[in-house]
Order: C-alpha cells, then structure tokens, then sequence
C-alpha cells in the first residue's frame, strides 16, 4: 500500500494492540525499557500520509480483486495442470496476488509468461527451513515436504484493482495454450 515498506494491522484487541506496539519499536515496553525482541517498524509521515490516503480506497479495490479473481478461476478452473486458489470457510481472500500452483512445468510457464510480455512472480522458491538464516534449526530438504512442494508449484499471476478483464483474459489464454502445445 505505501510506495516502500509499510502496512497497516487493525484489531480490537488491546492484547494483541500492546504487543505489537512493543514489537514495531525494538520491543520497547516504556522508555529504555524493552520486554521483547523487535524491529524498527514504524511508519514515517510521509508513509502514512499515502496510507491515509489510499485506505478510503481499500473496500472498493479488494471488492474489484475479488471480482477478478472469480473471472481467473472461470478461465482456469478447467485446466489439469494448475490449481486455482480457494477461500477457506469463514476466511475473506482478497487476493493480493493470484496464485496458482502448477503441477509440472512451473517453470517452463514462468519464462514462456514473461516473454509474451506476463509478468508473473515465483514466490519464495527456497522454502524458510532451508534458507541459511534457519540453518541453526537443523532442517534438511525433505523434513517439510509440504512447504518444499508448493516452494516448486506456486506462480503468481499478477492482480491488482486497475487490470481489466481483457488483460486476465490474455493471461488465461496464454497459461491455456502453453499446456496445449
């Protein structure tokens, strides 16, 4: 939402309110006193001025992302290689990104994307247990076999409030015909 790193969380519970607090300011519980591990996650002005901003648009474009998503899953629903995402019961997708997991080929379908102009992104090919910084763990491939597997399938197609229903279509044809040929 901001234009660099930034967010928003909202809740109303004051637990949950307090910790994050603590954990977006070094863990700082008061002044010079830090209770937990935290980060330097505060928003400058001019970031939260854009969010200001932007947040009276945040109904209507994840409305518009849903809408899109369902006209994705009626080009894609049909075709074997892929699955679609699906909303959890209870859950409210809004789909930041549209992201499929291809069986085979995932790839193959990245580059042959990208070179007819699609950008699509791979999302955290190297699964957390397996990246240096959790080495200490003592994971090896194969110990979570289900984050391994969707490291290998998850391609993103790209969804955002402004991408018109011709453009989805295109993508949708374009995944089509790779899988046909």
């Amino acid at each position: 939402g901001c234009y660099g790193d930034g967010g928003i969380v909202v809740t109303d519970n004051k637990k949950l309110y307090r910790s994050l607090l603590m954990l977006r300011d070094y863990g700082r519980k008061s002044k010079y006193q830090h209770t937990i591990i935290g980060y330097n996650s505060r928003l400058d002005t001019v970031q939260a001025g854009i969010l200001g901003v932007k947040l009276k648009y945040l109904n209507s474009w994840n409305k518009r992302r849903r809408e899109l998503a369902t006209i994705y899953d009626s080009y894609l629903k049909d075709i074997p290689e892929v699955v679609i995402p699906r909303e959890q019961k209870g859950y409210y997708h809004v789909y930041h990104l549209y992201p499929l997991r291809v069986k085979y080929k995932r790839d193959e379908l990245y580059n042959y994307l990208n070179t007819r102009g699609i950008q699509c992104l791979i999302h955290y090919p190297i699964p957390c247990h397996l990246q240096p910084a959790f080495k200490y763990l003592g994971y090896k491939r194969g110990d979570l076999p289900n984050s391994e597997k969707l490291a290998r399938e998850v391609l993103s197609l790209p969804l955002y409030p402004f991408i018109t229903k011709d453009e989805i279509k295109y993508i949708c044809l374009t995944v089509k015909r790779f899988f046909r040929h």
